[in-house]
């Protein structure tokens, strides 16, 4: 999972000398975990199974955008009478994903069963600009070094800061910062907190099969 590269980090000048790919991969990878968690989706294409609560209408509310559907099945027969809303231009539907039946989605627990690929990607099956903005900055937060007492001290009243490795480069993330917006929390950074809060989609009930 990467929604930014070693190299978009090498591009805003930070050396390999100072910040070893080693270290700036691994920060990439806190800062996507993070991003996912604040926004409860994600945004590459994956290959899921879930299963969703059938409501009883012809509307089925999906809980992420779903690319491509390989099937769908209800109460563990497989059915082929849906569309599905996955248009992304001109018209949008990855903020509100559904699936319509007019044989209506049965009322049940867990009784929905969708396998294909999902992710909040634009065309091209490419990370949004803005979550690679975020990403980016979420990953480069991290990067002074241990001399930098004053840097190191901002980030930790930030709550950004929870811990440093031996090789006086790389931190962690706390777990408040992990924690995510949906919960009240903020980066402390307002470009970041606007990307994410415009992504953030509330909790839906379901489980991965």
């Amino acid at each position: 999972m990467s929604y930014c590269t070693i190299d978009d980090i090498r591009s805003e000048g930070f050396t390999e000398e100072e910040y070893p790919d080693e270290v700036v991969e691994r920060l990439i990878g806190l800062a996507c975990k993070y991003i996912d968690q604040v926004t409860g989706q994600f945004f590459e294409p994956r290959e899921l199974t879930l299963r969703i609560d059938g409501r009883g209408g012809r509307n089925l509310v999906l809980p992420l955008f779903l690319i491509d559907c390989d099937y769908v099945k209800v109460r563990g027969e497989i059915i082929d009478d849906y569309v599905l809303y996955n248009r992304i231009t001109p018209i949008d539907d990855r903020p509100y994903p559904k699936m319509y039946r007019n044989a209506r989605w049965p009322k049940g627990i867990m009784n929905v069963e969708i396998c294909g690929t999902w992710g909040y990607v634009d065309a091209g099956n490419l990370t949004p600009e803005p979550i690679k903005r975020a990403a980016m900055k979420l990953a480069m937060y991290q990067f002074p070094l241990l001399s930098d007492s004053q840097a190191q001290e901002e980030k930790s009243l930030n709550g950004l800061l929870l811990s440093e490795t031996t090789d006086g480069h790389s931190y962690e993330l706390s777990e408040e910062v992990l924690a995510g917006l949906a919960s009240g929390a903020i980066t402390g950074d307002s470009e970041i907190d606007q990307i994410l809060k415009s992504y953030t989609r509330s909790k839906f009930r379901m489980a991965i099969a």
